[in-house]
């Protein structure tokens, strides 16, 4: 270690071991910003030699537990510290971190090249540890100097971490697969991290993102998310504003397994048929449309692996799955299983909550033959989030960090090997009935405004991001959502007429 190092250290010291017992928070990114801030005001303000002296006399505002800031010429001639002054006056250019580099000589090459500001990663000797860690510092210009506070970057992990709720590990849904892919294009070092969280389903998952610490975001199903606002209401509750949408992604299909003596639904009545696991979106949403079919059953809960194994058997008639279309554990099946899916009918009871679909011989050439097809009904999943108010800055812009990160990648999402079910989703789909997350809203406003204006100079069309982001999602049998939505209508005028 070098002497102008040694002297760092031995001097923060004291510093860090004089907080207060229970004092364990360090300072954040936010603040170490929020600090260099206060030394330009100062010193834009006051003058030099006054912002210096409130630097090395660590007045209030210019020394919060582990931040401080450093003033530096761009030269290398440090001219405040209020932490270690032995390095003031001394000229810091070969100053080395624990790795060998040159980190005056970065923070100045940051400082000197536009926009004149930014993160400078090194690695430091924690005083309290008296291990090696990892520092970041938020290096500006400052006329013919920078200013600088770092922070400790391990002590930073839930600043841009999002706790995403997802799918159940013994379910093999499309949930999780969704969080992987939301992880693998998202992740970006310390600015933000994707933390996939494996869920128990759809219901709990809106629990979760409601009560659970540490969830930020979750998924879960558009009919389920509706039965949570009826049964508020029932109870007296209005509290259904707490929880929002962020994105009305895409739809999930009901895959209905049974053996060959199984044709129809109604021929289930009496019947055992696994629902997937308790607690499951599939558990509670099957539960509904049997229910709603007047179809009593023997429910089961399996795993599908273990499900399957016992339909082949004849222990159970069937067993069903929610999930986005191709289901891999489905795929695995083949002819000599003697499965086959059930058709599921789009009856009149199911509108409100279900759409139509179908299940193809592409989504699953081994089960279904070609040219074939099978009826079913499907749910929308849906991206949730808790309803922050802008007065919890941290959660609020943790959440809105996320939506900026993930709505203007949307493309990345579409291409293999990310789940196929992204070729579907439009961020303007709506959720109605629901209000969506207000970052998300000014977001599509924003991109909505910047594609009016580009029409207008440039008839031809919008750019391609534009038109993906913009473009209607496909609903299962191929039509666009808006379709769907005229389909329930009919149905509905159609109930109206008695035919």
């Amino acid at each position: 270690m070098s002497r102008a190092a040694a002297l760092f250290a031995i001097v923060l010291a004291p510093v860090i071991a004089a907080l207060p017992a229970g004092a364990a928070e360090f300072g954040t990114r936010d603040e170490a910003t929020a600090m260099v801030r206060r030394v330009q005001q100062k010193f834009k303000k006051e003058g030099p030699e006054a912002a210096f002296r409130a630097i090395n006399n660590k007045e209030p505002g210019f020394a919060d537990r582990d931040l401080y800031p450093f003033v530096t010429e761009l030269t290398g001639l440090c001219v405040a510290n209020g932490v270690t002054p032995a390095v003031r006056g001394k000229n810091l250019l070969d100053l080395k971190d624990q790795d060998g580099k040159f980190m005056i000589q970065e923070f100045v090459r940051t400082a000197s090249t536009a926009p004149e500001h930014g993160w400078v990663d090194y690695r430091w000797l924690n005083p309290v540890t008296k291990t090696i860690e990892d520092k970041s510092a938020w290096i500006e210009r400052m006329g013919n100097y920078f200013v600088g506070v770092g922070v400790y970057k391990n002590e930073q992990p839930n600043d841009n971490t999002i706790g995403l709720i997802s799918g159940s590990l013994n379910s093999d849904d499309t949930y999780l697969q969704i969080a992987y892919d939301l992880a693998d294009v998202l992740n970006d070092g310390d600015n933000l991290r994707i933390l996939p969280i494996a869920g128990i389903g759809g219901p709990r998952n809106i629990r979760d993102v409601r009560y659970l610490k540490g969830v930020d975001i979750g998924l879960t199903q558009s009919n389920i998310l509706n039965n949570f606002r009826l049964s508020n209401v029932r109870m007296g509750q209005a509290d259904d504003n707490k929880i929002v949408y962020i994105a009305n992604l895409f739809a999930e299909e009901a895959h209905l397994v049974a053996g060959a003596s199984i044709t129809s639904i109604d021929q289930l009545r009496g019947l055992k048929v696994n629902l997937d696991a308790k607690g499951s979106g599939t558990s509670y949403s099957m539960r509904d449309v049997f229910k709603a079919l007047d179809i009593e059953i023997q429910e089961v809960s399996l795993s599908q692996a273990e499900a399957f194994e016992k339909v082949k058997s004849g222990e159970i008639a069937a067993t069903v799955l929610i999930a986005g279309k191709p289901v891999r554990a489905i795929t695995k099946l083949n002819p000599a299983d003697r499965l086959h899916f059930v058709p599921i009918p789009y009856r009149s009871q199911l509108i409100a909550n279900y759409l139509p679909s179908k299940l193809t011989h592409d989504d699953y050439p081994d089960i279904i033959p070609t040219g074939q097809s099978i009826d079913t009904i499907a749910v929308s999943a849906v991206l949730i989030a808790f309803n922050w108010p802008k007065t919890k800055v941290d959660r609020y812009q943790r959440v809105q960090r996320f939506v900026e990160a993930f709505f203007p990648r949307i493309a990345e999402f579409r291409k293999p090997p990310h789940h196929a079910k992204w070729r579907e989703v439009s961020l303007a789909a709506q959720l109605p009935g629901w209000t969506r997350l207000e970052a998300a809203q000014t977001w599509l406003d924003r991109q909505a405004a910047e594609a009016a204006q580009a029409s207008t100079e440039k008839p031809s069309g919008f750019p391609r991001a534009v038109k993906m982001d913009f473009a209607q999602p496909a609903v299962p049998n191929g039509s666009p959502q808006n379709d769907a939505e005229l389909y329930r209508e009919f149905l509905r005028w159609k109930k109206q007429q008695g035919r």
